[in-house]
């Protein structure tokens, strides 16, 4: 008996010293960024295991699954790590996103709503609703969207790479195109811009044939 409990109590101890949480997550983070989503994952429930609500690993976790395209899982990490801390914009920014993602457009448009709300300076969450807003077919409120965020941060490029794409989409070619080179002027590497700006070139030299 005596033996049992201080092998339980060895145990115990050996766990507290090897699971430091702030340590795990720390290693978790750092297999994350490295992209190795699946190991952080299990770093993260190791966690969760001692300490269900601990919010950073919940939220961390919900990142990785989301970098796995496991949507439905990140949002439910989001969801717990909403239950820690209900005034997380930030979790609710990567909420919605997955559910942009999760093709959930509507559920997405109704929490970037609010963020806005809250904070209108908040660049992502123009950027995330515009996107929602696109596929809601509310050109003109995308479109919108992405001048607030690219005013706010005239180097955004992301903004400016999907008012592109927004252009492309409307066939406003000659706009679509200042929208990528703008893009390759603040990121000369963006390959998303090079063939979309592509894409533009050709169909504008088409329709001067068909002209």
């Amino acid at each position: 008996m005596w033996g049992s409990m201080f092998k339980s109590r060895a145990k115990k101890s050996k766990m507290l010293e090897e699971g430091d949480v702030a340590q795990v997550i720390d290693r978790a983070d750092n297999k994350f960024k490295h992209g190795q989503f699946s190991e952080a994952i299990e770093q993260y429930d190791a966690v969760l295991k001692q300490v269900p609500r601990n919010f950073r690993a919940l939220h961390n976790k919900g990142l990785a699954l989301f970098a796995l395209n496991k949507f439905e899982k990140s949002i439910e990490c989001y969801d717990r790590a909403l239950e820690v801390r209900p005034g997380a914009l930030h979790v609710k920014l990567n909420k919605a996103i997955s559910l942009n993602s999760k093709r959930d457009f509507n559920g997405a448009k109704s929490l970037l709503d609010e963020i806005i709300s809250l904070v209108p300076t908040n660049k992502e969450a123009l950027n995330a609703r515009a996107l929602s807003e696109f596929n809601l077919g509310l050109d003109t409120q995308g479109i919108q969207d992405l001048k607030k965020a690219i005013d706010i941060d005239p180097s955004y490029t992301m903004a400016w790479n999907n008012l592109g794409c927004f252009y492309l989409g409307l066939d406003e070619l000659e706009a679509a195109i200042e929208c990528f080179d703008q893009t390759l002027t603040i990121d000369t590497k963006n390959y998303d811009a090079f063939l979309l700006k592509d894409m533009a070139l050709e169909r504008r030299e088409r329709k001067a044939k068909r002209a």
